[in-house]
This record gives structure tokens, sequence and C-alpha cells, in this order.
């Protein structure tokens, strides 16, 4: 671990205690003119749709532009990168399928500058847009923490906060280059909301268009009874958001190792009215009584544990549900079928903070969930990486 994330992680209780000391100097009771109380006092843009804009027309007009770039890299440049690694490939006379490791595939393409280009163009893009949130949101650091400790006692949902709970290292690393991780720094939730509609989301999200219809293809218990739901791995909320929206009367939890992020997410939450319980726990370790939950989902969640963490993982969701429950997943590990995607994919663990892509791919998620007592089978949705490919079953 870097000086400088040694720093960031220990601002957190530095930012903590500021924000309490500066909520004291806000009005705790802000009410509209309609005499709603206001939850997120910083919306002075206004919203749109369902989300309170970013602070400044100067942020959005770049993020805009940070979103433009990836479309163009993922739509056209990573297009002919993949065109170059096939023109080398048949070059060497090499099976564009070939069955090779991932260093391999890197001694073969990774002195192409085309192929160089993109991939630096992807994790360029990453580190610079969150250096940009990571700026602005610690400039008005004092209003921001003001606005989120106003939240935290505020409803619909409620709001658990363990800032002293054990991280286990795994935890901790930069994901996605994002300064702090989701651990380390005040504005986790903050800079992955932005920086996930700027990236991955873009075009694809739109007012958690992808989370919804996430929800809506989810698989639920043949009993038809779905009263408690749980999201591990919530991050900012958005798919436990849209399964509460599904099943208005389900008490439904996220829960995440990230404070900044269920803090970040529970603001979130009231500001749309929508009554979700978010708590700072591990996804192995999640306090739950046995045989509690109906439906346990998650999303993009086990290409950022190691590998024993997603074993752990699994074991405490096969406990937590009860029988006839549901585990609907999605970031299972299709293992990659090109030379080209192999060499991606390490260039991703290696210079986009992908830590734990080497462990994703080592993990049988249907084997660890039978081992765990579930049933596995086949999801009729999985037909992208946000949808589930393996549904366990407990019997």
């Amino acid at each position: 671990m870097t000086d400088s994330r040694l720093l960031t992680m220990k601002r957190r209780d530095v930012f903590l205690s500021v924000a309490a000391a500066t909520a004291s100097a806000t009005a705790l009771s802000m009410q509209s003119a309609e005499g709603k109380e206001i939850v997120r006092t910083l919306a002075a843009r206004g919203h749109d749709g369902i989300y309170a804009r970013l602070p400044t027309l100067a942020l959005e007009s770049k993020g805009d532009f940070y979103a433009g770039q990836y479309v163009w890299r993922a739509a056209h440049l990573e297009y002919a990168a993949e065109q170059r690694a096939l023109e080398l490939l048949k070059a060497k006379g090499i099976d564009p399928k070939s069955d090779m490791s991932w260093a391999e595939a890197v001694a073969l393409l990774e002195s192409d500058p085309l192929i160089a280009m993109t991939c630096r163009t992807r994790s360029s893009q990453q580190k610079l847009k969150y250096q940009l949130l990571q700026k602005a949101y610690h400039e008005r650091a004092d209003e921001f923490l003001a606005e989120m400790e106003r939240a935290d006692k505020m409803g619909p949902g409620s709001l658990e906060l363990n800032p002293r709970m054990f991280l286990p290292e795994y935890t901790t690393h930069e994901i996605h280059s994002m300064p702090g991780g989701y651990v380390g720094d005040a504005f986790a939730g903050h800079m992955y909301h932005s920086g996930t509609d700027w990236g991955a989301y873009v075009d694809y999200n739109s007012q958690d268009g992808a989370h919804m219809a996430m929800a809506k293809a989810a698989q639920i218990p043949k009993d038809g009874k779905v009263r408690r739901i749980l999201e591990i791995g919530t991050s900012i909320g958005q798919l436990a958001t849209s399964m509460k929206r599904r099943f208005p009367d389900a008490e439904v939890w996220g829960i995440d190792v990230g404070g900044p992020m269920v803090r970040y997410a529970h603001m979130k939450a009231a500001d749309m009215g929508v009554a979700v319980n978010f708590a700072q726990r591990l996804a192995e370790d999640t306090k739950f009584p046995a045989n509690h939950f109906d439906l346990v989902v998650s999303n993009l969640l086990f290409h950022e544990v190691s590998e024993q963490g997603a074993k752990n993982i699994i074991k405490e969701v096969a406990r937590i549900l009860r029988p006839g429950g549901v585990f609907s997943p999605t970031d299972m590990n299709t293992p990659p079928q090109t030379v080209k995607a192999k060499y991606t994919l390490w260039y991703n663990y290696r210079w986009n903070h992908e830590d734990w892509y080497a462990d994703w791919h080592s993990v049988d998620f249907a084997g660890e969930m039978r081992a765990s007592g579930l049933k596995t089978t086949n999801s009729q949705n999985g037909r992208d990486r946000f949808s589930p490919q393996v549904i366990g079953l407990k019997a």
C-alpha cells in the first residue's frame, strides 16, 4: 500500500468527524416551500429524472466529454484493435481462439502500438475522470459531508455505519483506479456514481434502466413469497432500490464493505423516496439470521473480490437464504474466448486495478454453489454481463 493510499484511508475518520462538526452549523430541519424536508441541500441545480444533478455545469460538461470518449473507445477504437490482433495472429498462423495462457497472449500482442493505445486510452480515461471527481468533491468537502450527515438519520429507509469494522485486505484495493477504492475516501459513492455513468453504464443505464431490467428479470421463489430481499455488494444501491420498486411491500436491504458507498446509497434512496435499509457489512459475514431472505441478488460483485472471498460469500448466501429462496448473481466468470480478450483482461488487471480478475477466473461458481447446498440452474436471462448466468436455489 502506498503512502498516498494510507493518507487517503486515514482521512476517512477525519471526514466523519468534520461532517459531524459541520452539520451543527447546517439547518438540520431544512424544508422546501411545500413543507417537505429537503434531503439533498446542495441540489441547487435541480434533478435529472430520479437523480440530483451534479453540483456544477462545468463538472457535468466534463463528464459528457469523458462519456463520449468512453463510447468512442468502446465502439471504434476497440474494433480497430480487434482487427489488428486478427491480422497479427493470422500473419503468425495462430488461431484467434487458441487455448493459451494470459502470458502467451501478452507476449504476442503487447508490442503493437494500436492495441497498446486502445488499452492505455481505457486506463487513462478511468484515472483522469476519477481525479476530476475527487478534486471537485474535496474542494467543497465540508458542504458535501454536511449534506450526507443530514441525510444519515433521514428516511425512508435506514443507515447503519460501522467505521471501525475489520476490512479484509482484498477490500482495500483501488478497484477501477478509483482513489481510495470503495472504503478509503469519504466521497467514494459520489465518485462511483458519476464514474460509472461516464463509463460502463453510459448509454446503458439511464435512470437506472439496466438495474430496473435486472430487478424485473430476477427469478423469485416458486411459492411466490418475496418478503425479504438482500443485495450484497450494493455499492450505491441502484439494484437494491430497483428491487424495492418492483417489490414495494418487501423489506429490502443493501450491504457493502464501503461505508462511504452505503452513506451515499442511503442519501440517494432517501432523495428518491425509496425505503431501503443500507448497512456497512461484509458479504461473507452479513450478521443476518439463518434462513432469513427469500431472495439474494448481486451485480458485478465477484470480479472485485478474492477467490477465497468469493467462496466465503457463496457459503454465507446459502446460510441466510430460506428454504426455497433464490440467489440471483450477475458477474459469473465467462472465460475469455480469444487471444485478444485474454490480453485485454490482463491489461485491465495490471494497469486498470482490476486486481481480482485472475482469482475471478479461478472460481467454479456453480460448483461452489452446489458445495454450499444450493441447487443450480442456468438463467434464461443470462444474455450479457448484467444478467445472471447461473441461479442458486435452496432446497
